[in-house]
């Protein structure tokens, strides 16, 4: 019996460490990349602001971004540049994280995400991804970067 369970530990620790170095070998998408603290952080503001662009709420979607960038950020026109509609014709339907990367530093994230639209007009459905990109600002915390992760 202690054989067997001595065994069953040797492998769980030979799985868990095979996943680690895949992660890593991967471009550190796997454990250790930034502090799970950090991740969770991006991913809230993430699903945020996608929940702020799905119910057309661009004043908020607009404070993910610097103070002294939310004055003249165009959510809109951001919108309309990535998924090539009107914000009026454009209903977010469905979004879901697919990966939360921190860098080294612990100072740079990026969130990619996998969103299903439908162009009202056309009667349309796509599926584009996108990638949300962050910086840490002492101050106010963590920072969208919306301009580059927009476009």
């Amino acid at each position: 019996m202690k054989k067997i369970l001595v065994l069953f530990l040797l492998l769980i620790a030979c799985a868990f460490g095979a996943f680690v170095i895949s992660g890593r070998a991967r471009g550190g998408e796997g454990v250790g990349t930034g502090s799970s603290a950090d991740r969770r952080q991006l991913e809230q503001i993430s699903l945020k602001f996608m929940e702020d662009l799905r119910f057309k709420d661009f004043q908020h979607a607009a404070s993910y971004h610097s103070t002294e960038d939310r004055k003249k950020v165009n959510i809109p026109q951001l919108i309309e540049q990535w998924f090539a509609v009107k914000p009026e014709t454009l209903d977010i339907m469905r979004y879901e994280i697919q990966r939360v990367d921190v860098d080294s530093t612990g100072n740079r994230g990026r969130v990619k995400l996998k969103t299903v639209i439908k162009i009202l007009n056309a009667n349309e459905i796509k599926e584009p991804e996108m990638m949300l990109y962050y910086f840490k600002d002492p101050a106010e915390g963590w920072i969208m970067e919306l301009e580059s992760s927009l476009r």
